[in-house]
């Protein structure tokens, strides 16, 4: 039996512990169990130097136990939620697993929800998907140590750069889920996290810059091209000038026009275009979209958008062969040719607005334009501001109106390119797609695809 067949049994036989505590618990109405098993490795440099080697193995246990009760305010029936974790020293007690049990009842008959029901086995079974690395399935401090030796040689091939510090995790996850209704699934993956600061110094001064990268497997770590990206981003930083106060064409590219769709890559939270196609924002009357009409409010000026969730991309970060809840995977396409096309939705709010349930949103997909970035680059009149990175960026999700400052950017112009970072970048999401340009070359992050860069027409610049 290979090591994840063996957790896959073991977290089915806490499954089995937990559903039969959780049946003799009275007013549950439904629930969900789900079981996790992690197994990770993790490797610490501080500069050259190896600070520490770590492995961790985690297991734990998520209930989800559902109450219907009268509601609290008018008439019919509602019900409440609630989400307890134990860990396996809790389910070797059963007095105080059914103590907590009964606890998380109580919790879940104080809040009054519509009435909905979970989902029940899908009629076709799950797809097959791929989120397994074949070269974490044997030694994984092995695997680390080759990719931060090749990290460390990276950075030595790079002029006046050196590493201050690097992590590097690998996690092996075998997970079941299962509920009242009669799912039974399970699924295993991997991920990888590469997080480092590159220093460049010239003539007594020093920069630094900051990367952090997410995947489900290593080959996807380019070790060698992200450094050099990278040192040359810290290399720029030196001489990076604040831009002035400006309003008119903007590019945004890789990491800073990701962070668009996604501004928090590999925590699974999304940005204002997933929150409006979602069925939540349109039952919390939140959504400022309506299928059928444009996501930019007027018809676009320039390339139309497309945004897709696709759960079933290889070795995607947000890639699954079913959601949170069990529902199958599925490719859903939320915005078309600039166009509002439909809502993704979870069993909860896909019932509550009368819709097909689809899922959790997943890996971001946008669909590219036709124009190269060389072309998108040409100042064309006058100067043109490009930013490559964000020190933050967090649109508000329901206005879809964004504030970020710029870690670094650049201006290219008659003169040529010029690296800029400090002050900020304003604008509003949707709006800002009512004339816009969609490079050809394409860029992911690991949950985001799409376009490696997209050039508005006017954003504005808050500067010197």
């Amino acid at each position: 039996m290979v090591a994840n067949e063996r957790i896959a049994n073991q977290s089915a036989l806490a499954a089995d512990t937990l559903g039969a505590a959780v049946a003799a618990t009275p007013g549950v109405s439904d629930w969900q169990i789900d079981t996790i098993h992690d197994e990770e490795a993790q490797l610490y440099l501080i500069g050259d130097r190896t600070e520490a080697r770590r492995d961790v193995t985690n297991e734990r246990a998520r209930v989800t136990l559902y109450n219907d009760h009268p509601a609290q305010a008018g008439e019919g029936q509602a019900r409440g939620a609630t989400t307890l974790t134990f860990l396996a020293s809790d389910i070797a007690h059963p007095d105080l697993l059914a103590a907590r049990l009964n606890d998380g009842v109580t919790i879940a008959s104080l809040t009054d929800n519509p009435p909905y029901t979970l989902p029940q086995p899908a009629a076709g079974g799950y797809p097959r998907v791929e989120t397994q690395d074949p070269a974490l399935q044997g030694e994984m401090d092995a695997a680390l140590a080759t990719v931060m030796a090749r990290l460390q040689a990276a950075v030595a091939g790079e002029r006046n750069v050196r590493l201050s510090s690097a992590e590097l995790y690998a996690t092996r996850t075998s997970a079941t889920l299962r509920n009242s209704r009669g799912i039974s699934a399970a699924s295993q993956g991997t991920r990888v996290m590469l997080d480092f600061v590159l220093i460049a110094s010239a003539g007594g001064r020093e920069a630094e810059f900051h990367g952090e990268f997410y995947r489900r497997r290593l080959a996807d770590l380019v070790i060698e091209d992200i450094v050099r990206a990278y040192a040359t981003f810290a290399r720029h930083s030196l001489s990076a000038q604040t831009p002035p106060t400006v309003r008119g064409p903007v590019l945004l590219s890789g990491e800073a026009l990701s962070n668009l769709f996604n501004p928090s890559v590999g925590l699974g939270f999304g940005g204002p275009y997933t929150f409006h196609t979602s069925a939540e924002a349109a039952y919390q009357q939140l959504s400022r979209l309506t299928p059928g009409e444009f996501v930019t409010g007027a018809e676009p000026r320039g390339d139309r958008l497309t945004v897709s969730s696709d759960p079933l991309r290889p070795f995607g970060v947000e890639t699954h062969a079913f959601d949170g809840e069990g529902l199958p995977a599925a490719r859903v396409t939320v915005v078309e040719n600039g166009v509002f096309a439909r809502r993704w939705a979870d069993t909860r709010y896909a019932t509550y607005l009368d819709i097909p349930p689809t899922g959790a949103f997943a890996n971001i997909t946008v669909r590219p334009g036709a124009t190269p970035i060389a072309d998108l680059r040409s100042a064309s009149g006058g100067p043109l501001y490009e930013i490559a990175s964000f020190s933050w960026m967090n649109p508000d999700n329901v206005s879809g109106d964004f504030v970020a400052e710029i870690k670094l950017g650049y201006r290219h112009d008659a003169s040529g390119t010029h690296p800029i970072k400090g002050g900020s970048l304003a604008g509003n999401v949707f709006s800002a797609f009512a004339d816009a340009r969609l490079s050809s070359e394409t860029y992911s992050d690991g949950v985001y695809y799409g376009p490696a860069a997209v050039r508005f027409a006017e954003l504005t610049i808050a500067g010197a």
